[in-house]
């Protein structure tokens, strides 16, 4: 008799028209790491006195199906996921239109950059409207305009968004319209006062309504969709259909190296098990995974530097529906308050995060992985607060400060996070 072994261990999911109802076609075949989905029934210990020492037999609790599958982070297969944790995204297929504007020193008092028509200065003290003031370095001056840049409201700046690279000497813009609408956008670096500012063109440029797909999947839905499940052990053979299956949440580890993954732990229905697979022959897509190393953090736009580690967490608030019902499973899982939490531990070089901190002030975290332009994973918290964290010393090394950051509805967006996978797959 053969032996269940993990390395052959199969997944395979579809979507749910009716919850709890598995489909009978529409699986696809998803990559895992790990599996704990599956109904268990405890014993509950038997209270009847007067029968002597010898215990009497135990009485079968409520049926329970909640675990955590852990999957890679990858390039198509991950859609299916998100889509499972915020509902169905939105679609636009092409690339948006970027340009950059590379600055070779500091830029003289008074000087301007011109997006759309609309001027952005440079100003040593006075900083007031589409104003940054200018720094010690230059990198403080562009990360300073940048961050405003993001907050502008004058209309010809909010069509883009703007973020500083590594080296803190170009400003990268990037058309929130997917398509050719941005190639419009016109760009200008003043050279009287000098800004000392070089525009990679006229125009944004490269904006295309053909090439990959943006999923765009936004928090705030009031209904989420529930899948099946099949976790098959094919050489007993044994297969549990998990059907009603919901994401309560998903956090994902940031690290310096390492395979990113994430957990996500889901609360189904039930489950029934075969001996023959009830997902047929499922469809396949290709495995490409992202990579710790090619992750980024940015506050407003600017990279966050010295970050050590952090952690990503989007929560559902699933409340369950725990009825008196004859099959001992619940009705289902409601959607309440949903939660965008995490920490991030940093390197104690400044106090930028502590002031924020003290201030109360709300940030935009964003958190990415690419392989290229078009294979890319995006989440943005869009209005962040952080703690006051200690500053503990606990030897000669480095300090740290750690903050558990807490996420919530921005005010003008209207939604606390999106979600963002841009590759070759044209729907989930």
């Amino acid at each position: 008799m053969a032996r269940a072994r993990g390395a052959n261990a199969v997944m395979a999911m579809a979507f749910e028209t009716t919850y709890g109802t598995s489909p009978g076609s529409g699986y696809k075949k998803v990559p895992f790491v790990s599996a704990a989905l599956g109904e268990q029934q405890n014993l509950i210990e038997s209270d009847l006195l007067g029968y002597g020492r010898e215990p009497q037999p135990p009485a079968r609790d409520v049926i329970n199906n909640d675990g955590d599958v852990v999957v890679p982070l990858d390039l198509r297969n991950f859609g299916t996921w998100l889509k499972l944790v915020f509902g169905n995204p939105t679609t636009t297929q092409g690339v948006a239109a970027t340009g950059t504007i590379t600055f070779s020193a500091q830029p003289a008092p008074n000087a301007t950059v011109t997006i759309g028509g609309a001027p952005w200065t440079f100003a040593s003290n006075g900083v007031t409207g589409d104003k940054s003031l200018i720094g010690s370095t230059l990198q403080e001056t562009l990360a300073n305009a940048v961050i405003g840049l993001n907050k502008s409201a004058t209309a010809a700046l909010t069509g883009q968004t703007y973020a500083l690279d590594l080296t803190g000497t170009i400003i990268l813009i990037t058309s929130k319209t997917i398509g050719t609408a941005g190639n419009s956008v016109t760009l200008a670096a003043g050279t009287s006062p000098a800004s000392n500012g070089t525009v990679s063109g006229a125009t944004l440029s490269g904006g295309s309504a053909s090439g990959p797909y943006n999923h765009v999947f936004a928090s705030g839905a009031l209904s989420l969709p529930s899948a099946s499940i099949e976790v098959g052990l094919p050489e007993v053979p044994s297969y549990g259909m998990n059907f009603g299956a919901m994401v309560d949440k998903v956090s994902i580890q940031l690290q310096r190296s390492g395979l990113l993954n994430a957990t996500l732990s889901l609360i189904a229905q039930g489950e029934t098990r075969a001996t023959t697979s009830g997902a047929g022959t499922p469809t396949e897509a290709a495995i490409e995974r992202f990579s710790q190393f090619s992750g980024a953090i940015r506050r407003d736009g600017v990279p966050l530097g010295n970050v050590v580690s952090g952690t990503f967490t989007y929560a559902n608030g699933l409340d369950k529906v725990e009825i008196i019902r004859s099959d001992g499973r619940i009705a289902g899982a409601d959607p309440a308050m949903l939660a965008v939490t995490g920490q991030i531990g940093v390197r104690f070089a400044d106090t930028t995060l502590l002031d924020l901190a003290v201030g109360g002030t709300a940030v935009e975290l964003v958190f990415e992985w690419s392989i290229s332009a078009s294979k890319l994973l995006r989440f943005v918290a869009h209005a962040v607060y952080l703690p006051r964290p200690k500053l503990p010393i606990s030897g000669p090394g480095g300090v740290q400060a750690t903050f558990d950051w807490q996420a919530a509805k921005h005010a003008t967006l209207g939604k606390t996070c999106t979600a963002t996978l841009i590759n070759d797959v044209g729907s989930y």
